[in-house]
């Protein structure tokens, strides 16, 4: 049985955002699989991110530390989000600058270099778009996008990085989202069903 967090960010409750979360909470249930979703709107708010020095950053803080304490607990961490003007929602930067800590998901060794501290885990991002998905290839938005989360989010906290789907051309306000093609979309990328 693996545990699964997966972390949404999408400010409306009727999204496909949240529809690919709910089928993936379900189908890996499924599979005997330990699945929570934190909507980082409705969840436990995080102020953005302020501080003077790096040692500000180490105060006692208890909502990153909840947030720590459910990555610890994680085997696989997946991010559902909508693609907005070229990159993730605010909320979901702010979250991933505020729980993704240096001492926690990584350090610097003595010749400068990172090592990432959270070993054993993997991560899968879902982002959706109501722009054609040829438009972010053509364009290289896609691989950059991808390149950030696999070598900078993902890689250098020491995690395995498991894909980065865009899933273009979508009616992202969940209006005419139906459960069934949802579920096709999903398991295309995937290995659930």
């Amino acid at each position: 049985m693996n545990k699964i967090l997966i972390i949404t960010a999408h400010p409306s409750s009727k999204n496909l955002t949240k529809a690919i979360a709910d089928i993936y909470q379900t189908e890996r249930e499924k599979k005997g699989d330990k699945v929570e979703i934190i909507d980082l709107y409705t969840d436990k708010q995080m102020p953005f991110l302020a501080f003077e020095t790096h040692h500000d950053l180490a105060k006692k803080d208890e909502v990153r530390d909840y947030y720590q304490a459910k990555i610890k607990q994680a085997d696989e961490i997946v991010f559902v989000y909508p693609f907005w003007w070229g990159t993730m929602p605010a909320i979901l930067k702010n979250w991933l600058d505020s729980v993704l800590t240096i001492g926690f998901a990584a350090f610097y060794n003595e010749k400068g270099r990172p090592v990432g501290l959270l070993q054993g885990k993997s991560v899968r991002i879902f982002s959706t778009s109501g722009a054609p998905t040829f438009f972010y290839c053509i364009n290289g938005i896609r691989r950059a996008n991808k390149k950030i989360w696999k070598q900078t989010i993902v890689e250098l906290c020491g995690m395995k990085f498991e894909g980065y789907h865009l899933f273009g051309g979508v009616d992202t306000s969940g209006k005419n989202v139906e459960k069934n093609s949802t579920i096709i979309i999903v398991s295309r990328y995937l290995d659930i069903i």
